[in-house]
C-alpha cells in the first residue's frame, strides 16, 4: 500500500500530523483558523488529539514557536469526510486501510 500520510505510532494508538493532513486535503483555509474549526465538530484535546509546540528558525534567524497537533486516525478520518472533495475519499479510505 503507498503510503499517502505517515502515521505515527504512540503506543498502542495512531496518529497522523495535522499540518500534513490539512496540506494532503488541499484546504485553502489556513492551517490554525481550519483547525480550530474543526475542533468545533466536538473534537476535545488529550483525547481525539494532541497539542505540541515546535520552534523554528526563519531566514533571517528569527525564531518562532508554533503549535501543530496529532490526531487520532479516527479524528482524522471523521475531518477528512468533512471537506467533501476527491482527496477526502482517498485518504478516508487509506485511513481503514491502515487500522
Amino acid at each position: 500500500m503507498t503510503e499517502l500520510i505517515k502515521i505515527q505510532e504512540r503506543g498502542r494508538e495512531q496518529f497522523v500530523n495535522g499540518r500534513e493532513l490539512h496540506r494532503f486535503l488541499e484546504v485553502l483555509t489556513p492551517y490554525k483558523k481550519w483547525f480550530d474549526r474543526m475542533c468545533d465538530y466536538g473534537f476535545i484535546e488529550n483525547k481525539d488529539f494532541i497539542a505540541y509546540v515546535q520552534k523554528s528558525t526563519l531566514a533571517n534567524n528569527r525564531e518562532y514557536t508554533k503549535t501543530d497537533y496529532l490526531m487520532k486516525i479516527s479524528m482524522a478520518k471523521e475531518i477528512s469526510m468533512l471537506q467533501r472533495n476527491e482527496k477526502d475519499k482517498e485518504i478516508h479510505f487509506y485511513f481503514i486501510k491502515c487500522k
